[in-house]
């Protein structure tokens, strides 16, 4: 009686199986949180997707596959197991590999915003592998483009580079990592985000729950526009520790963040 009140039923399989899952899928949520897609590149570049992708193939593919197979008794039944736990470890590995393909990997400060870098698209540059490992990194890196002042006719290459989508390629040898606390490195595209704001009631109001909600005072936080997949948007980050607070979730318009750029000043 005992034996049979122990006994594994379909239900029971499919609850172990599932349970386990959770446990894999928790500790990849902490990888894509807090690392891969961490504040504020999960919004920007579509983390929501990379999350759909792994729990497909971890939390439904093999507990789903269990639930069918699984019947106490059945011959062969080791060998279906085994099949399974094959074929979702299969479809985990790829789907962990297709999300890492498209995590983003770098923000280059480019002449007019901060532009969000792909893994692959680092990969199938023109880089040089031993060079890819310094911009390649757990987490998301911030770069900015320090041109040589003395080759001119560069800047007007690197923009068209931009614009072309050749800008990895051609200006990686130039790339330094970004301290949002420098003002000579930040400065060349920071917007006034009380000016940017002052003709839009919703934004204004956004910009104001913002601050409320981290604590934040407008001079002690720098605002730069930065393009990603999903959209352009307005990163907010710590004059003083360089620390990346968060993104406002206010569309960012060319013509309007001209007219509200920061006048270049010193450190």
């Amino acid at each position: 009686m005992a034996a049979n009140r122990y006994k594994i039923t379909r239900f029971r399989a499919f609850a172990i199986h599932l349970g386990i899952s959770m446990v894999i899928f928790a500790c990849l949520l902490v990888l894509l949180l807090g690392y891969w897609y961490k504040t504020p590149f999960f919004d920007l570049e579509d983390g929501s997707r990379a999350i759909q992708i792994i729990l497909f193939a971890d939390l439904v593919l093999g507990p789903l596959l269990t639930l069918i197979i699984f019947k106490p008794g059945k011959p062969g039944l080791k060998f279906d197991i085994s099949l399974i736990a094959i074929f979702q470890l299969s479809a985990l590995i790829y789907g962990i590999w297709m999300v890492q393909l498209a995590r983003p990997v770098t923000a280059f400060l480019s002449y007019d915003a901060l532009y969000t870098t792909s893994y692959s698209a680092i990969k199938e540059s023109g880089i040089p592998k031993a060079e890819i490992s310094k911009i390649i990194g757990l987490e998301p890196t911030y770069f900015y483009i320090n041109l040589p002042k003395d080759q001119p006719d560069l800047v007007a290459k690197a923009i068209q580079a931009f614009k072309e989508g050749r800008a990895i390629e051609l200006l990686y040898k130039y790339a330094e990592p970004l301290s949002f606390s420098n003002k000579k490195q930040t400065s060349t595209i920071a917007i006034d985000i009380e000016k940017y704001t002052a003709s839009n009631s919703e934004w204004r109001a956004i910009l104001q729950d913002f601050m409320n909600t981290y604590k934040r005072t407008l001079d002690t936080t720098t605002f730069l526009p930065i393009k990603g997949r999903l959209g352009k948007y307005i990163l907010a980050a710590d004059n003083k520790s360089g620390e990346v607070i968060n993104y406002l979730r206010i569309p960012y318009v060319d013509s309007i963040g001209m007219k509200a750029r920061v006048a270049s000043q010193g450190e």
